[in-house]
């Protein structure tokens, strides 16, 4: 009966972090998935990991989520390794498939899984759009021409005058026109 850890890099954990927890939980050999094989439908390693794992040995992982990136998935991972007799371990959640567990357990684990996934694809979305050179968050209210026309118009009218023609609120204004003195 070995106990064999299994890794993903994913942007809530690093490597090493996961290497560490799962080494203190007693692996005795880690497998680490390849970053290029990061994508949610390639994990060749975890394959691997499956084929090697005998009756009564022990799959960890430190969360649920390192496995897989739906519910449906997750379920057809530990469907598969209770039809090979494998016991799978999340160290970081304290579960493990061997043991028994009521409702609101179960439904606690699901829940952080489904949080897990939410927030790795966000950050993974949030990191490509960086990638890209996208901006991130609600597109601003004026450009950067209407800024300098606002600016020209409120040397002969009220504040609420000149937000007014842009359709914007007095505040948003003052933001605009402070962002841009800022940067000047």
């Amino acid at each position: 009966m070995s106990k064999i850890g299994y890794i993903k890099a994913s942007l809530k954990e690093e490597v090493e972090e996961q290497s560490e927890s799962l080494i203190a939980a007693g692996c005795s050999k880690i497998y680490v998935e390849p970053k290029e094989n990061l994508n949610y439908q390639n994990k060749v390693k975890l394959a691997q990991v499956i084929e090697i794992l005998k009756s009564k040995d022990t799959l960890a992982v430190t969360r649920l989520s390192i496995l897989s990136s739906s519910v449906q998935t997750l379920l057809e991972l530990m469907f598969t390794l209770e039809e090979k007799e494998i016991t799978l371990e999340a160290t970081k959640q304290q579960y493990i498939s061997s043991n028994s567990y009521n409702l609101d357990e179960l439904l606690f684990f699901l829940s952080e899984f489904i949080e897990d996934i939410r927030v790795e694809k966000q950050a993974y979305g949030i990191q490509k759009a960086k990638d890209e050179c996208r901006r991130l968050g609600r597109p601003p209210k004026l450009s950067h021409k209407e800024v300098l026309k606002a600016i020209e118009l409120k040397q002969n009218n009220t504040s609420q005058q000149v937000a007014n023609r842009f359709g914007v609120g007095r505040s948003t204004l003052y933001r605009h026109i402070a962002k841009y003195k800022e940067a000047s």
